[in-house]
């Protein structure tokens, strides 16, 4: 049996505070953990988290980070990731290289001594990095697909088929729209979209950006995130089972969230298909 956990699912910057409790204020983290393997899904600040409870529980710890973009919110908890400086861990980062910059240089980038007190190589585990673009692969046995989507800089989708699930982490996507001069907005249909709706095709779990609502996207087009409709229409468009709606505004306090959750529950209602719609959390936890 796999289990998903959610240690941070904030975008942009970290937000902690009274008013994001309930959702929590952590950006970019997942964990995904089967037998003995463990899986992690970009690494925000909840990744120090996540490190501090992996400690707890086992004394050698070898883990897969698949990091979906080199933007600051989803890299920015790597320094403060404790397995990474002991001894005998042993750590695979996977990623998207930029033209003029590969994968090690990019992560070891935001612990230049300008920035940051302790280098990259001045971690004590052992740690490894494979430069990915779209295509198929194994890793531990898992059969894991990327596909390239649409934000600023190379961003990664991942599919990930474990124990005849499959699941999909978008963390960070716009789509290809268009939008007309009554500011409506059109992004079902366009080539961009029918080849992420193909890579989703039937997938028992997707989680996707659903940063804005459709009225601040408007304000948005090209800063490489989604509104919560195009989410869940994806989603209906693919028979998706679950959509998990991810990276949450920094601006949007538990409340607001609440609000978007129940606009993606009424649109997937209204659609007459079955979807089930929720919104991420820090500490959710499912079984896949």
């Amino acid at each position: 049996m796999a289990q998903l956990k959610f240690w941070g699912v904030r975008g942009s910057i970290p937000t902690p505070g009274p008013t994001t409790i309930r959702y929590g204020g952590n950006t970019s983290c997942l964990e995904i953990r089967f037998d003995d393997q463990l899986f992690i899904l970009d690494a925000g600040s909840g990744i120090r988290a996540l490190g501090n409870a992996l400690l707890k529980e086992q004394q050698h710890i070898k883990g897969h980070i698949f990091i979906s973009h080199m933007h600051w919110d989803h890299i920015q908890g790597i320094p403060f990731f404790t397995p990474a400086f002991i001894p005998g861990n042993n750590f695979t980062f996977y990623g998207a290289e930029e033209v003029d910059a590969n994968l090690k240089k990019i992560i070891s980038g935001q612990m230049d001594p300008a920035y940051f007190p302790i280098e990259l190589n001045d971690m004590g585990a052992s740690l490894k990095f494979k430069p990915l673009h779209e295509g198929r692969f194994e890793v531990e046995g898992v059969p894991v697909e990327t596909i390239f989507v649409n934000h600023p800089g190379n961003a990664l989708g991942y599919k990930f088929s474990i124990n005849d699930k499959k699941l999909v982490y978008i963390s960070d996507n716009e789509p290809f729209a268009t939008v007309n001069g009554d500011n409506n907005v059109d992004f079902i249909g366009e080539d961009g979209n029918e080849k992420l709706i193909r890579f989703l095709s039937d997938v028992d779990v997707l989680i996707h950006d659903a940063q804005y609502t459709p009225e601040e996207y408007i304000k948005h087009v090209t800063w490489g995130h989604s509104p919560y409709d195009y989410a869940v229409k994806l989603a209906l468009e693919a028979k998706v089972k679950k959509l998990i709606l991810f990276h949450h505004d920094p601006l949007h306090n538990d409340d607001k969230i609440d609000e978007i959750l129940n606009g993606a529950v009424s649109l997937a209602a209204a659609a007459g298909k079955e979807l089930e719609v929720i919104a991420a959390k820090e500490g959710l936890t499912l079984e896949l």
